[in-house]
């Protein structure tokens, strides 16, 4: 009897340890917290050729390669308050440089140990070599507070409409647009997000681009390494005056101090800017090429304005999403003056881009057409006195990216294409100085609800002609992987008049199977028809010889599980 009473009672102790606690509180009490993962799996193969480098005429590059991505995102939330970590991993498959990844044993500061040794000019952060081992680049995506500013239960519960506050390393998402064409991304700094009613809301955000920590600034400025403190301010309310229609105006300025960063100012060549292009240490400031860790001089600045208009239009199967923008504002580079003297020049910024999406929904199949223009220099301006060009805050590789472009945009291998692979056509909008014109006509088609098929066909031009007289640096490994990011000078010819304006048209097409839960698989096709604003000029035995564009294209092939 004794024997079986103790049994009992540690029958029920050991019961009453893994009950689950019960709080005391009415069901009103504070909420549990909550850790929730998502994110993404991706293992990506593409192969091609002619592309990778933004130089049309050399085709001697090419490769077949595959990678893998894990993206997870941890949110860290207590009723409305929440944290989020985002990480972002890439890997080549196969050691593609000196080492497979970053460290140990690797002191050159370069992934794969060397500018080129991993894909997508370090963006993938080591390789998977035999027995995979590897000190891979984990990559700090996000990391930010969300919490309520205003409203009921928040820090300051008196002002009484709801702002959300982000504090951190965060995503653009909409704070400044519906379709990309002014800020995408990521961003540090603060968004305030204030619903007034359901149909009128706005963000307020404050982007910190580059930052200034005491003492960086007591040297001259051939010895200084800050980078000033550039930032700008978003203001972009939202309506929706009636059901169907939604419209984003925007206002953003942009402050910069010396060099900033390239996905904020285009780093353009310029023959009359010291140091030859409109980003370097040396056009802001820097009288001293061997400081190569100058942000130049703080007292050289920028002033950027760009106003905006985002919408989207819905009426039964029609669909339009228009999109207008202008930009003016002043800024300061060195630069040859005409009295042979060299100084401090004061330019001055205009430009507009156009941008419009109609869709028809017909049954399962869509019908998409696109066309943009962008203003853009003439050979011959000198960008020190005027840019006519478009600069957006931070497009990270958005723009015409998602399924219209994969060469002039990205696709779906999202390391090929982009950036200096066309000359910042999906980065800052339009190619080099020259501004640009691009139409597409997209169709999709639903087999079935797990498994579509699309096409795209998309003519591309340059808004002033582009001047044929020039080329790219010098083939490397290093700017083999990230392009030709402006064209350069050849010769006494190069930047004196255009020649052609057509880039060449893309043509695309795959299918995306939903074969699984969650699970994806896409293959797609790209090929350029270059054209002759794509040929180039270069230096061989001493001589100047103009060089045709040749077409490029790849196919790549992405499975993705998402969680």
């Amino acid at each position: 009897m004794r024997r079986s009473l103790v049994t009992a009672v540690l029958a029920f102790v050991i019961l009453a340890m893994l009950a689950p606690p019960v709080s005391a509180q009415a069901p009103g009490g504070p909420p549990a917290p909550k850790v929730t993962i998502t994110g993404t799996f991706d293992q990506i193969t593409s192969a091609g050729r002619n592309f990778y480098d933004g130089n049309f005429t050399r085709d001697n590059d090419r490769e077949w390669y595959a990678r893998t991505r894990f993206r997870p995102d941890f949110e860290f939330a207590v009723g409305r308050t929440k944290a989020v970590l985002g990480i972002e991993l890439d890997l080549n498959y196969g050691q593609t440089g000196s080492n497979d990844g970053g460290f140990p044993g690797n002191n050159t500061g370069q992934a794969c140990g060397f500018q080129g040794g991993c894909k997508g000019a370090g963006s993938a952060g080591g390789g998977l070599d035999l027995n995979t081992d590897v000190a891979g680049l984990f990559e700090i995506k996000w990391i930010y507070t969300e919490f309520d500013l205003t409203g009921k239960d928040s820090l300051m519960p008196f002002i009484p409409v709801l702002t959300v506050a982000r504090l951190g390393g965060q995503p653009f998402g909409t704070i400044a647009n519906y379709k990309v064409y002014y800020a995408n991304g990521d961003f540090a700094g603060v968004d305030l997000y204030t619903t007034f009613t359901p149909d009128i809301k706005n963000h307020f955000a404050w982007v910190d681009v580059e930052d200034q920590l005491a003492g960086g600034n007591r040297a001259v400025p051939s010895a200084r390494t800050n980078r000033g403190k550039d930032y700008a301010i978003i203001v972009s309310p939202e309506f929706t005056p009636f059901k169907g229609l939604d419209m984003k105006p925007m206002f953003s300025w942009f402050h910069g101090d010396g060099v900033t960063s390239t996905n904020a100012r285009r780093n353009a060549f310029n023959v009359r800017t010291v140091g030859g292009t409109m980003n370097s240490a040396l056009a802001n400031g820097n009288d001293n090429a061997a400081n190569t860790l100058s942000g130049g001089d703080a007292a050289m600045h920028e002033e950027r304005y760009t106003v905006g208009l985002d919408a989207r239009w819905r009426v039964g199967p029609f669909g339009l999403d228009p999109t207008i923008s202008y930009q003016w504002g002043a800024y300061d580079t060195q630069a040859n003056r005409t009295d042979g003297t060299v100084g401090k020049v004061r330019g001055d910024a205009s430009a507009w881009l156009f941008d419009a999406i109609a869709s028809y929904q017909l049954g399962p199949l869509l019908l998409e057409f696109r066309g943009a223009y962008s203003t853009g220099n003439k050979a011959r301006d000198n960008l020190s006195l005027s840019k006519r060009y478009y600069e957006p805050l931070d497009l990270d590789t958005g723009y015409w990216s998602g399924g219209w472009l994969g060469i002039l945009g990205l696709g779906v291998d999202y390391f090929n294409g982009g950036g200096g692979a066309n000359l910042g056509m999906d980065t800052n909008i339009g190619y080099d100085r020259y501004g640009r014109g691009s139409f597409a006509l997209r169709g999709t088609y639903s087999l079935t609800p797990a498994l579509s098929f699309y096409g795209v066909v998309s003519p591309n031009w340059t808004a002033e002609k582009v001047d044929t007289d020039t080329g790219c640096p010098a083939l490397t490994v290093a700017n083999s992987a990230t392009g030709c990011t402006s064209r350069i000078a050849i010769n006494s010819n190069s930047f004196a008049q255009g020649d052609s304006s057509y880039i060449g048209t893309e043509v695309n097409g795959g299918f995306t199977w939903r074969f699984a839960p969650n699970a994806a698989f896409d293959l797609a096709g790209y090929y350029l028809f270059a054209g002759h604003a794509l040929d180039m000029t270069e230096q061989l035995n001493g001589v100047a010889v103009k060089r045709d564009a040749r077409d490029g294209y790849y196919a790549a092939a992405r499975v993705r599980l998402s969680f």
